[in-house]
């Protein structure tokens, strides 16, 4: 073949392989054209477009009396898309020099207006459709930000972008903040906010996103496709007063005794309704903080205050009464070689139960216990009746972290049940309870043998309407006998007026309860330090019982009995929560000496604690503002005016009931509402609810005065 004819054939081979190439070519378009295009469209407009998902509004978490201890309140990350398909160039020329007059007096108030608007001409030629112009700015800024030059052309021409964030606060900062607990998407959620979160987290909504660079997304317009739907708000039981009450003698106590931590709870005795839960310990900077919620997830060895199950065994029994004798031996006594010891050594021998209980004897109950449980049949009695008194199962209580009781059986702990385990639990060891689970049980002797579920959640609040309401729960209707109940009343009572607690003894009401001290490292050598658990356990006024409640303190450094470092809390707890009840004089013993109270005054002030001060201290009335808040509603006691401080929150509307109409309009001049006015005196209605989101300044909140 000639040179000419092979070359040929191979521009005709390359002009073939082009050809088939090209027919190949052909083919697929037509195919991904006709037979797979609107998948790849689809594909290629997800690369571009896809539905973000919008958080909706985390509702409140309020307190008895309505008061937020748990709020979301709305920041804002405000961006401009500097070539919104809107935004005109003669509209940016023009109106460029106002906005960046207003966004270096109120945003960049560090740079001048020529820094603000070169930067905004340099943003716009370079084409940024995401510059941040202010990051979690909160609700007032926002609003005046929108109504700058060209940014209140909206999204499309005039290019902004307000993505909004909600942050949890607590106004009243670290009050019941363990209880209260943490939302959070980094670690595990803790308290009320995981345990009702299926309720506070609303109903997430969806927008569609459009991405115009690397992670960046814009609305595709100013409509949310689906609408976020607002959390439910949920009212717990905690009372402000108490709770704080609570804390503050628990932190004092620590601070005196030296002790590593403490807890106290206070519950309703007819419902089982906590009214305040405290756990303060040191955080690794040597701060008292709640970092752990002791007393319902801590289990430990209860002591003498678990005598009183004991006891009650020996009563349910019927083979002891209160002078039912025994002999203390000076406090000594020993069980199968291992001793058991008093407090101390006295001179008493020949005694009662009674007198036994009331000076906490655990040779007198022990050996009590030992002489009607010893036999095996005995024993797995003895351990019946603890599981008839519900020792041996959880409370059931509403957070999360409750441990199991270890009560000890008989039967199905028969490799850890010795011939000294029924003095010993007798005397409130070889077990282990939190102390919630105890105060259940003293509650259950307070409430007439019924035994109650404790709880935080009160009712659940949707739109401020209710639609959901906790009923008290009863786990036990009658774990005593009517003879049973009255003795051990008797007992408790006996406690405080002549046995170990007489640091409780009230002259206004009668308190009954028990002390107790527990060495929580008995089972290491002598030589170590001992390590005590000190706790009282109780209920008042003991007539009619109202609130029960529970101190411990954890290896106090000196002063470690239950009587020296816990009662004493107990009794302030105690008082405190009785204010109210005392100024009816129903459970008074004694009559007090004349002085300037505040029998009469008008309680529920509301308004400018500077004022109060100035108007108390004319008339010599005692004052006191221990939360130094700008803003208080007042309540009479005792001891003179107590205050409870009233957060006031930017952007949110304020509650104005019992305040004046100077002050209110003062607040409500700050929130920037609108306001039309009834009657004359003190806010006795408001139209828009405390706590709302003022959005819209055309709303008119219309206030009666009484």
């Amino acid at each position: 073949m000639s040179r000419k004819g092979e070359f040929l054939n191979r521009v005709y081979f390359v002009m073939f392989g082009f050809a088939l190439a090209a027919l190949i070519l052909i083919v697929q378009a037509v195919r991904i054209n006709r037979y797979q295009g609107q998948a790849w469209r689809s594909k290629g407009k997800e690369l571009y477009y896809q539905p973000i998902e919008i958080e909706a509004e985390r509702g409140k978490i309020l307190s008895d009396d309505g008061s937020p201890l748990a709020i979301s309140l709305p920041f804002f990350d405000i961006h401009m898309d500097t070539k919104a398909r809107g935004l005109r160039s003669e509209i940016f020329n023009k109106y460029v020099d106002s906005l960046a007059l207003m966004l270096s007096q109120h945003v960049f108030t560090d740079k001048s207006k020529d820094a603000v608007k070169n930067m905004l001409i340099r943003e716009r030629k370079e084409g940024n459709r995401y510059l941040l112009i202010a990051k979690s700015a909160d609700y007032q800024l926002m609003e005046k930000i929108k109504k700058f030059p060209i940014l209140r052309l909206g999204q499309n021409k005039g290019g902004i972008i307000i993505d909004r964030q909600d942050r949890r606060e607590r106004p009243f900062k670290l009050l019941a903040s363990r209880t209260i607990g943490i939302s959070r998407k980094e670690a595990p959620s803790i308290g009320l906010e995981v345990r009702y979160d299926s309720y506070l987290k609303g109903e997430s909504g969806e927008r569609l996103m459009k991405k115009v660079g690397h992670d960046i997304y814009l609305p595709v317009d100013d409509v949310n496709e689906i609408e976020p739907k607002r959390g439910k708000d949920i009212v717990t039981t905690i009372n402000i007063e108490i709770q704080e009450a609570v804390e503050n003698a628990l932190a004092s106590a620590i601070q005196y005794h030296t002790a590593e931590k403490a807890c106290a709870i206070v519950m309703e005795v007819k419902t089982g309704a906590i009214k305040a839960i405290a756990n303060l310990g040191y955080d690794q900077d040597g701060i008292l903080n709640e970092n752990y919620n002791y007393a319902v997830a801590t289990s430990t060895e209860p002591g003498s205050t678990l005598k009183l199950a004991s006891v009650a065994a020996m009563l349910e029994e019927g083979k002891a009464n209160l002078h039912t004798g025994v002999d203390l031996n000076y406090g000594q006594w020993t069980f199968y070689n291992k001793g058991m010891k008093d407090s101390e050594v006295h001179s008493v021998t020949q005694s009662d139960l009674e007198y036994s209980f009331i000076k906490s004897s655990n040779v007198g109950i022990s050996r009590l216990a030992n002489g009607i449980f010893g036999t095996i049949e005995g024993q797995k009695k003895f351990a019946s009746y603890y599981k008839k008194f519900g020792l041996s199962e959880k409370t059931g209580i509403d957070l999360d972290g409750e441990p199991n009781p270890i009560v000890k059986n008989p039967v199905q702990d028969k490799l850890s049940w010795y011939g000294t385990t029924v003095p010993w639990m007798s005397v409130g060891y070889e077990m282990q309870l939190t102390p919630l689970q105890i105060l259940n049980f003293y509650n259950a002797v307070a409430n007439g043998g019924k035994l109650l579920k404790p709880y935080l959640l009160s009712s659940i609040l949707e739109n401020e309407v209710e639609v959901y309401k906790t009923q008290p729960t009863v786990l036990k209707d009658s774990i005593f006998s009517s003879s049973t109940l009255t003795q051990l009343h008797t007992l408790l009572r006996g406690v405080v007026e002549s046995g170990t607690a007489s640091k409780v003894f009230s002259d206004q009401f009668n308190v009954s309860g028990k002390t107790g001290t527990a060495v929580t490292n008995y089972h290491k050598l002598d030589g170590d330090t001992k390590e005590y658990q000190a706790s009282f356990c109780g209920y008042f006024p003991s007539e009619d019982p109202i609130y029960s409640c529970i101190v411990v303190m954890y290896n106090p450094a000196f002063g470690f009995y239950g009587a020296q470092c816990a009662a004493p809390v107990f009794k302030i707890i105690a008082e405190r929560c009785m204010r109210s009840k005392l100024r009816t004089g129903q459970y008074v013993n004694t009559v007090p000496k004349p002085v300037l109270t505040s029998e009469g005054l008008p309680t529920g002030n509301y308004g400018y604690s500077k004022d109060f001060e100035q108007i108390f201290k004319y008339i010599e009335l005692p004052y006191k503002n221990s939360a130094n808040e700008l803003w208080v509603k007042t309540t009479n006691t005792n001891d003179g005016i107590q205050v409870i401080p009233r957060i006031f929150v930017k952007g949110l509307i304020p509650d104005l009931t019992g305040m004046g109409l100077r002050d209110a309009l003062f607040l409500l001049d700050k929130v920037g509402v609108k306001v039309k006015i009834s009657g004359s005196g003190k806010v006795v209605w408001q139209s828009i609810a405390a706590g709302s989101l003022h959005t819209n300044s055309q709303d008119i909140l219309e206030i009666s005065l009484q």
